[in-house]
């Protein structure tokens, strides 16, 4: 398994407090399936700026220590992006980082509480530019509602869709369980990653999410694509997006886009 959403960088934002902490954050994942992790500090203009160098040079570094742990597992570099008007502009100058620096996918982080207008704008020039956004745990938002047009939305703008395992663990409390496990269950998902940040409560897990969906009777086929679409993340493949199963409202309709 690939996990394309992780803080396992140590003392870089909020996620790993060391290189100690990082490394059994990494024998977890291993434990896990987890071959390949997507390293995602946050990203956050005028107040975290971590810059592009500073990322793959940590990303180097954790690499080699888990080489000398005999840990079979690849950091890749990447960033969490907070949103705002000006991270196209941020991304072109070169300061921001794109999902394995293959300037193909990006992952944006959404404000929790209030929906930015201009997100969909931010979509648009992203794409293009040839880049697909990839909106971070769309579950932990307040504003996504039950009948999922905003998710809807998005996706037809051109965005993918990521859902936190630990959300459908039951982490974040029943709600937002429920809330992914709809989301997926109705193919408005594209990716499960952990956004894990430390080695208790939210870890780098995420089998056991997978096995809560099979016990949701989540198509087989579905979460073999789930996970297939991590793979095409890291080797800059386009994803295919499946038609969503419909629910009783009338904005469904076909989707036959590749992105």
């Amino acid at each position: 398994m690939i996990d394309i959403h992780c803080h396992i960088l140590p003392n870089i934002d909020d996620g790993s407090s060391s290189m100690e902490t990082s490394i059994e954050m990494a024998r977890i994942a291993l434990e896990d399936g987890i071959k390949f992790i997507i390293a995602t500090p946050h990203y956050i203009e005028y107040e975290h700026e971590i810059p592009r160098e500073a990322i793959l040079k940590n990303c180097q570094e954790l690499n080699q220590f888990l080489i000398q742990k005999g840990i079979e597992l690849k950091i890749l570099p990447g960033a969490e992006v907070f949103i705002s008007p000006t991270i196209v502009e941020s991304y072109k100058k070169g300061k921001i980082i794109s999902l394995n620096d293959g300037r193909k996918y990006i992952l944006i982080e959404l404000p929790v509480a209030a929906y930015p207008e201009y997100t969909e704008d931010i979509i648009f020039e992203f794409k293009v530019m040839g880049i697909t956004p990839i909106i971070a745990h769309i579950e932990r938002y307040f504003y996504v509602k039950d009948d999922f047009e905003l998710v809807f939305r998005l996706i037809n703008k051109g965005a993918l869709i990521q859902v936190n395992s630990t959300s459908v663990m039951g982490l974040f409390g029943k709600e937002v369980k429920n809330k992914s496990i709809d989301l997926i269950k109705h193919r408005l998902v594209h990716f499960i990653a952990s956004d894990a940040h430390t080695t208790r409560g939210r870890v780098p897990k995420i089998s056991e999410a997978l096995e809560i969906l099979r016990k949701e009777r989540v198509d087989e086929s579905y979460i073999d694509y789930i996970l297939i679409n991590s793979q095409k993340v890291v080797r800059g493949e386009e994803i295919e997006i499946l038609d969503p199963i419909k629910k009783k409202v009338k904005w469904f309709y076909r989707l036959k886009r590749r992105f």
